[in-house]
This record gives structure tokens, C-alpha cells and sequence, in this order.
């Protein structure tokens, strides 16, 4: 076993993510976990692991979240393993993770807010959803039309029941998918659990970490 490792450059599964964060509220209870600053970064991670699986279901592409600690944006990174060139090249979607928590009524308010911020064109917008309201998609797909949106993409992620998550495209244009999660686990049980990327000659190769310890916060 691997001493306790860090994060950078740290390909975790999206499997071992909502482990880790099963872990963390079992040691210290779902209301801390889900609202405290303390875990803002493992909200963050779950969050992306939650879309890492939900674009996976969909395409039927291996996903790995890399939470980012070295510069101040992105929160996390989604990377995949393209090798279909004939060799390694990686897909990395940068993204920003923010609460709708039960203090704001609209999640409006929370999307600008963060779209009068300055952020590359690329990166996307992760809106984890534990305010617990019914949400209007399509009305709020329609006024994200009359905001200037900095991102290429924005999207709710959150549970719509207990093993079910639901993440919908706000821009651009309206698109909803809902995955069981245990489903989700199943059909990427052999995925590894954590990579590092190591770069040789012209080529980029992964290496498995195999059994990893990472401390549950």
C-alpha cells in the first residue's frame, strides 16, 4: 500500500470518489458533510464524479476526476483517455463546482453570480443542487439566454432520489439524464481506481497506482 498520497495529478474513479464520500459521511454525518466549509472540496469532487458517470452512461466512455490544487480555478478536472488516434490523448474538461444550497431560493441567483466572474471559455459549470426545490428546466434554460454566459457549458447535478442522479443541461439548449447510480458502479467495476499520468518520448502513459490510501477528512 502507497502512503498517503496527494492530489495532484491524482486520477481518481468515479466508483472510488463516492466511496471516499460515503466514507466522510459516515464518520461525520450527512448535515455537516453536505454543508459545512470543511467539505466544500469533497462536495466538489462528488459532484464532478457524479457528471464523470453521467457523461460515461451516456457515451459509453471511461472517465477519472483530478480534484485541482495548484491553481486557483479550475475545482476539479474530468479527463478521458481518447486512444483511438493510436495512441494516448486526453480529454480534460475543466469545471467549476458551486452549491444551490436551501439559503437561496433561485438558482438564478447563484448562475450569475458566478457568470459575472471572468472564466476561460472552455470550462463548465457544475451547479450541485441540495436545495431540495422543484426546479422549472425550461424556464430556466430560457433565461439563461438573456445572461452573458462565460461558460461553454452549465449544468444541475443532483440526486432525484436515493440511488438515482439527475444532471440537466441548462446551456446551451435543454438536456436532461437520470442514471442509477449502483448501475453506474456496476458497468465500471474494473475501471482503475487511481492513475498518474506519466509522459514519455511523444507518447502520454498512465500508470496504475493500484492500492491507494488517501485520508478521509
Amino acid at each position: 500500500m502507497i502512503e498517503a498520497s496527494d492530489y495532484p495529478g491524482l486520477w481518481m474513479s468515479p466508483a472510488l470518489v463516492k466511496q471516499r464520500m460515503d466514507s466522510t459521511i459516515l464518520k461525520h454525518g450527512d448535515t455537516k458533510t453536505s454543508g459545512h466549509g470543511q467539505f466544500k472540496r469533497e462536495r466538489e469532487v462528488w459532484t464532478s464524479a457524479m457528471f464523470a458517470f453521467g457523461l460515461g452512461q451516456m457515451n459509453g466512455n471511461e472517465y477519472w476526476v483530478e480534484i485541482e490544487t495548484v491553481d486557483a480555478t479550475p475545482d476539479t478536472r474530468v479527463h478521458r483517455i481518447d486512444p483511438s488516434s493510436g495512441h494516448n490523448r486526453i480529454e480534460t474538461i475543466d469545471c467549476e463546482v458551486v452549491d444551490w444550497d436551501e439559503h437561496v431560493d433561485d438558482v438564478m441567483h447563484v448562475i450569475k453570480k458566478k457568470c459575472l466572474r471572468a472564466y476561460p471559455q472552455s470550462f463548465f459549470l457544475l451547479v450541485l443542487a441540495r436545495n431540495g426545490e422543484f426546479l422549472d428546466f425550461t424556464r430556466v434554460s430560457e433565461e439563461m439566454k438573456l445572461i452573458n454566459v462565460p461558460f461553454f457549458e452549465v449544468w444541475i447535478v443532483g440526486r432525484s432520489s436515493q440511488t438515482e442522479i439527475t444532471m440537466v443541461r441548462l446551456f446551451p439548449g435543454l438536456l436532461q439524464f437520470t442514471f442509477d447510480v449502483h448501475d453506474a458502479i456496476e458497468k465500471t467495476k474494473d475501471q482503475n481506481r487511481f492513475l498518474v499520468k506519466q509522459k514519455r518520448g511523444t507518447s502520454i502513459e498512465f500508470r496504475d497506482l493500484g492500492h491507494t490510501y488517501l485520508p478521509i477528512p
